[in-house]
Order: C-alpha cells, then sequence, then structure tokens
C-alpha cells in the first residue's frame, strides 16, 4: 500500500502537447496531400496512434514499503531502494537544457543524473549513495520530500 502516490500525464506539459498536436494536424494534412488515406490507411491510422498516445500514458511515482517506484502505462520503470537514499530536496531547474525535455531522461549536463517528470521546472532530487541523482516531478513536491524524509530517516 503505497503511503504517496502521484500522477501526472504529458498532456498537462503545454509545450510537449502543442508539439504533438502541431505534429498531428502536419501528418492529417501530409496524408491528405499525398492521398496517403486511400494508399495506406494503416499507415494512416498507426501514425496518429503513435502520435496520440503519448499524451494519453501516465507516470506514476509510489513511494511504498519496497521504496519509491516510478511507473509508465502501468509498468515499472525503476524502483528506488529507500536505504539508497542520502539526501532528498525540491530543487528548480532546466529540463529542456539540463535533460533534452520531459519523460524519462538521462542528464545532459549531468551524467550522473535521471530524470521522471512530465511537467514544469521543479522536481524532487534524491541523492543516492553513489552519487547518483534522480530527479522526480510529481504535482506535491513537499508532500513527497516529507514522505522519504521520513522513510530515510526512520
Amino acid at each position: 500500500m503505497p503511503t504517496y502516490r502521484s500522477v501526472q500525464w504529458s498532456f498537462q506539459n503545454t509545450l510537449v502537447a502543442t508539439a504533438l498536436i502541431v505534429s498531428l494536424i502536419a501528418v492529417v494534412v501530409l496524408f491528405f496531400a499525398a492521398d496517403g488515406w486511400n494508399e495506406a490507411p494503416w499507415l494512416a491510422g498507426v501514425t496518429i496512434a503513435v502520435l496520440v498516445a503519448p499524451l494519453f500514458i501516465p507516470m506514476v511515482i509510489e513511494v511504498g514499503t519496497e521504496g519509491i517506484r516510478v511507473g509508465l502505462a502501468g509498468m515499472t520503470v525503476r524502483t528506488i531502494a529507500l536505504e539508497d537514499v542520502v539526501a532528498v530536496e525540491r530543487r528548480d531547474y532546466k529540463p529542456l537544457r539540463e535533460f533534452g525535455g520531459w519523460g524519462l531522461r538521462w542528464g545532459v549536463t549531468h551524467r550522473n543524473a535521471r530524470a521522471y517528470t512530465t511537467t514544469g521546472s521543479s522536481a524532487v532530487v534524491l541523492t543516492l549513495r553513489d552519487s547518483r541523482e534522480i530527479y522526480l516531478g510529481v504535482a506535491d513536491e513537499p508532500g513527497l520530500v516529507e514522505t522519504v524524509r521520513l522513510r530515510v530517516e526512520a
């Protein structure tokens, strides 16, 4: 049973949603212009599904007895053991510059960092024993910081 749970969606990020919608419009126009609807309707359907699906795939971050779980589309992407966490803080950062955007990202400027975010320019940063940093984007940052601190200090 999780003691903390956050669910975020890509469509909550205005930049990402706008980019996907513009791409979707461009694909539809190109399929009409090239008569792709008649030539390869299955390709049109798959292409549209690939552009629309990311908007509705949830990223879930939970703190439970097994640790901090990051999930995407109902599958666990990563589990972080609470005993590996040595520090937790809320931090402002630049997602585009430091990680190349939002999502499941590896650090561009921080080679020893990973980010699991969908929106915003602030995150809860976990520092692990091996000095790696994990950026977690959640709606209730103070709640996650407090939950992790209570678990780590216990």
